[in-house]
């Protein structure tokens, strides 16, 4: 019985990477930059260059409107970290309602259940303006602007005698 090695992630996300930024900005939608990967394979090329190659080639890999890119565009970047945000949002809130919401209320006084929640519901806190702004960055940017206010400077006050 004959067996071939599994390919390697670092040969898979070199041969995605290659694709990819050679189709530009446009980018490649899924089926054409999986090139000659299996799926499997895909994903993990992808993982790879999510967490090796995105820092030494000091450019993003992310996918917009259905397309992979590499690119340095941030309102492209902005758009995935949004979306990643919402799932990873919506991850939170699922880990919550399925393994912890509903413990008895002595297990909910557990140090591990205490911190586990917390943890949760800083996540939840946290994602708020982005959730507010349905997850738009431009809307939840503009939000945290109208909220934050002027910082004035301090050369301007010590001017003044009253």
């Amino acid at each position: 019985m004959t067996t071939t090695r599994r390919q390697a992630a670092h040969d898979s996300g070199e041969d995605i990477w290659g694709r990819v930024a050679k189709a530009g900005e446009d980018g490649l939608p899924p089926e054409r930059a999986i090139g000659r990967n299996t799926r499997s394979q895909f994903e993990r090329g992808k993982s790879w260059i999510r967490d090796v190659k995105c820092e030494a080639e000091k450019k993003s890999f992310v996918r917009y409107r259905s397309h992979y890119t590499v690119t340095l565009d941030a309102d492209k970047c902005t758009a995935y970290a949004a979306e990643r945000m919402q799932s990873l949002y919506r991850q939170a809130v699922r880990i919550y309602k399925c393994s912890l919401k509903e413990l008895p209320p002595e297990a909910q006084e557990l140090l591990t259940v205490t911190l586990l929640t917390k943890q949760l519901q800083s996540i939840f806190d946290a994602m708020d303006i982005l959730k507010a702004a349905g997850f738009s960055p431009e809307t939840a940017a503009a939000k945290a602007k109208a909220t934050t206010p002027a910082k004035r400077s301090p050369a301007s006050s010590r001017g003044r005698k009253f």
